[in-house]
């Protein structure tokens, strides 16, 4: 598919214009819990916090349950028929088993260097959340917002292909941040220091160009 440049642009401009807006398919659009800014501070900002912390969490899963039927529902994810109590629980087993013992390299796995340790986490969730070989379409929507730093798109070809994204145009992108002090500083140095948003919005004009394309 050949790149409109004034698409992604216009695209990016509305994602970051809407970046702190509830999304309308949870809650009636009601829930602020809900806008991408706080996605990320759900998922990405709990783990930060949980490693901060020897990843203890009293018991409970270190993502809410509550958080994945915000990510579900926003992103219409395909939970295969699992309660959000049992993928949480998966989710919890997976990240203590995968994410924890490798979380500082996770956390430096960008670009095309993290294609590899990408492909390993999507395949390894697959089977742990889903008990299926190959259910990337679910497990990179999770995955995005879970360890934002891996070279991954919320699309149909979850990997992402740093050649691609070196071509993308500049950007708009978020100015402000939610949270705390210290959640504003976290979701910030993501942001401006990461090609995460240009991934954003990458995954975001493949799915409209994919729709585009789609018989009726």
């Amino acid at each position: 598919m050949l790149m409109d440049n004034r698409e992604l642009i216009h695209i990016s401009d509305y994602l970051s214009t809407h970046w702190q807006h509830p999304n309308p398919l949870f809650a009636g659009g009601n829930d602020q819990r809900s806008s991408e800014n706080s996605l990320l501070l759900l998922f990405y900002g709990s783990l930060h916090k949980a490693a901060g912390y020897n990843w203890q969490n009293a018991g409970r899963t270190l993502i809410d349950k509550t958080y994945l039927r915000i990510l579900g529902l926003c992103t219409r994810m395909d939970m295969q028929g699992l309660s959000t109590d049992e993928l949480a629980a998966r989710l919890d087993d997976f990240i203590r088993r995968e994410l924890m013992p490798r979380w500082q390299i996770i956390r430096q796995s960008h670009g095309s260097e993290g294609l590899e340790l990408a492909q390993e986490l999507l395949d390894s969730a697959s089977h742990a959340l889903f008990e299926a070989p190959s259910m990337h379409a679910q497990t990179s929507q999770i995955l995005f917002y879970l360890c934002p730093q891996l070279p991954l798109l919320v699309s149909e070809q979850p990997l992402a292909c740093q050649e691609q994204l070196n071509t993308l145009p500049v950007l708009p992108r978020p100015q402000t941040f939610a949270g705390d002090a210290q959640q504003q500083a976290l979701i910030r140095q993501l942001i401006e220091g990461s090609d995460w948003w240009r991934r954003r919005v990458l995954g975001a004009w493949r799915s409209q160009a994919e729709r585009a394309v789609s018989p009726a």
